[in-house]
Formats: C-alpha cells, structure tokens, sequence
C-alpha cells in the first residue's frame, strides 16, 4: 500500500517552468493517471482504489479498438501482444509450418516451445525427401496477453493486462 501510496503522491509533483509545484493527483491527465496506477505494485493498481475506476476506463477504451493515452511526463512503448508464457530456458518459440513438411518456423509469438539442439531427420518414402524436425511442447497460454512497457527511474517494467470482460 505504502509503495502504490508514494506513486500516487509522485504525481502530486508537476514541473512548471523549472518550479516544482504541488497539484492533486485527480488533476493529472487521464494518460498519466494510468501510467502511474500501471507501474503501482506491492499492491499493484488493483488494490489502490484511486486506481480501479482509471484502470477500468482505460481498459474498455482498449477493448473498443483505443490506444494507451499519452502522458508528457511519463514514457511508456506502444500497445504489445504475448498470447503465451515464455518457453523453458532452453527452448526456442516456434510456429509449426502450414503441413508436415514444412516443419517450424522461429516466431515469438509461436504457440510452440522447440528444442532446437536436437533436430531430428524424418524421411519418407523411396523418394528421399526428408524434412528435419524438432522435439516440440505446446506453450502454456499467458490469462494477460497484452502489455506496455513503462519507463521508470528504476529501469522499465513490463505491465500485462487482460481486455476480457471489456
């Protein structure tokens, strides 16, 4: 709470003409408003209930085909899609080829987990073609598939989020 408290305070801090002014929180934009309830954790925006009105709003803006509103104070990337969770260190994300033959193709936002250090021959028939393949595993599916990264004094910090139910 302390930690999502001190972002929220954060805001309250507006640089004007090189003067560092008070304002309220309710008085920033609505896209710095969400960046700051985005980056919250410990607990993260939902839990802050300043948080959960701006979060919804945004979200449903979202679903209806919206952009992520811009802050002039804040630097956050552009709109991304991770529909699975990151393969097993190790193996590499793939998208299987459109038939058998084809084999896979490196993509990472492939729906398959490959181990590429083991490829195997797969002949068929008296013809001799053959095809190489890969041990592969399904990815498990990510329940926040889309993401914004967000620029802090700290570094930057991915935040996922669903659009279900928007």
């Amino acid at each position: 709470m302390k930690r999502g408290a001190s972002l929220l305070i954060a805001l309250g801090l507006v640089c004007a003409s090189g003067v560092i002014q008070r304002a309220r929180a309710q008085d920033a934009s609505f896209g710095c408003k969400v960046l700051l309830c985005a980056a919250a954790n410990a607990p993260g925006w939902s839990g802050i209930p300043y948080c959960v009105p701006v979060m919804q709003t945004l979200f449903r803006q979202l679903a209806k085909g919206g952009g992520w509103p811009s802050c002039p104070e804040g630097n956050a990337s552009g709109l991304g899609y991770e529909p699975y969770q990151a393969c097993p260190a190790g193996l590499t994300p793939v998208q299987a080829g459109a038939d058998d033959s084809a084999g896979v193709s490196a993509a990472p936002n492939g729906s398959l987990c490959a181990d590429l250090s083991k490829p195997r021959q797969v002949c068929s028939g008296g013809d001799g073609g053959c095809t190489t393949t890969y041990p592969t595993t399904p990815r498990d599916p990510r329940s926040d598939p889309y993401f914004v990264d967000i620029s802090t004094a700290n570094g930057s910090q991915r935040f996922y989020f669903s659009l279900q139910g928007y």
